[in-house]
This record gives structure tokens, C-alpha cells and sequence, in this order.
């Protein structure tokens, strides 16, 4: 009896928690479109494109110019139309997990069919946010030398981390965590 409730309990905790890691791979995109004298343009159609992938995601802005766009992790080229305006194109940006990335487009008036390319990088400080945390992606996994490829090693790549004396703690975020390390 007591074995079919702790089963019980744990097949609604694994169901619960499906959402939160099907969302763990997101990041988002925002942020607000102006014209060239930085007035608000609502309505304007904002389409951000994986690049490895393929994948579409679109938003539009709203009556303060602002839009949000749920994305997955990757590097996209962004695209903002709105009709009278100038097609502005935006290349190279790389979302990693969990990040709230700002990039604000500024589109010119077109009276001729032009584009408008711009190339930049998104900040290395996050300023909507104070949070401590990072990321390790697939290039930093694969290119640093790792003694033995143990996942312990990667952990202490994170901000703020570090590794107590006996080598047997980590330390992250002012948090003391035991850790147990069997080497072969």
C-alpha cells in the first residue's frame, strides 16, 4: 500500500516537472523598434531565424514599440519590416540558455526598395538582470583540457565558483555543496 502511493507521488512529480524541463533549453528575445528620430513603431513585424536549424520565430511590436520573441538557444539573423520602412537585417546573435537578450532595431524610412544590414554582438553584461549564473557551450566543452573529462571540473567554470581545499566541496554562489569524487 505504501509502495503504490510513493509511486503514485512520484509519477505526478515527474509529470509536473515535464514542462519545466521542456523549457529549460529557452532563451528570449526583446526589446523595442524605433525610427530614426527614436519614435515608438508598433506593428512592425520582427522575425528572428536559427541559423543552424531553419526554425522561425515572430513577434510583433506592440503600441509601445516593444516586442518579446520565446526562442531556442543558438546564434539567429533577425529581420524587421514594417511597410514605408526600410527591411533592417541583424546577423550573429547567439542566445545561450536562459538568457534575456536586448537588441533594439532602429528602422529608417524608405521611400525606394533598400535593406539595411547590421552587424553587432550582444553585450557580455547582462544590465536587465542580477543574477549570477553562466554557461559552458558545446565549443568550451569540447576545446579545454579537462583532466579525465570529469563533469566536476566544467562546474567550476560558472561564475562565482570555486573548489575548497580538500578538493572534496564546491563552492558556488557563497553555497557549500558535498559533493562525493570517486577517481579511477
Amino acid at each position: 500500500m505504501r509502495a503504490r502511493i510513493v509511486r503514485r507521488l512520484l509519477a505526478v512529480g515527474a509529470i509536473i516537472a515535464l514542462p519545466v524541463i521542456a523549457s529549460a533549453q529557452e532563451a528570449t528575445l526583446g526589446g523595442t523598434v524605433t525610427d530614426s528620430t527614436g519614435g515608438v513603431l508598433p506593428g512592425a513585424t520582427v522575425t528572428a531565424v536559427h541559423e543552424a536549424s531553419g526554425n522561425t520565430f515572430e513577434g510583433v511590436t506592440d503600441e509601445r514599440g516593444t516586442y518579446r520573441i520565446a526562442a531556442r538557444t543558438g546564434v539567429y539573423r533577425m529581420t524587421a519590416v514594417l511597410p514605408g520602412f526600410a527591411t533592417l537585417t541583424r546577423g550573429g546573435l547567439e542566445l545561450l540558455v536562459g538568457q534575456q537578450a536586448v537588441v533594439n532595431l532602429q528602422m529608417v524610412p524608405s521611400g525606394v526598395q533598400e535593406s539595411v544590414t547590421v552587424t553587432g554582438e550582444t553585450p557580455l553584461v547582462d544590465t536587465t538582470s542580477s543574477t549570477l549564473s553562466g554557461n559552458i557551450d558545446p565549443r568550451q566543452m569540447q576545446e579545454l583540457p579537462l583532466n579525465g573529462r570529469n563533469w566536476m571540473d566544467l562546474a567550476l567554470l560558472a561564475p562565482g565558483s570555486r573548489r575548497n581545499e580538500g578538493g572534496f566541496r564546491i563552492i558556488a554562489k557563497g553555497t557549500r555543496k558535498s559533493t562525493s569524487t570517486a577517481r579511477l
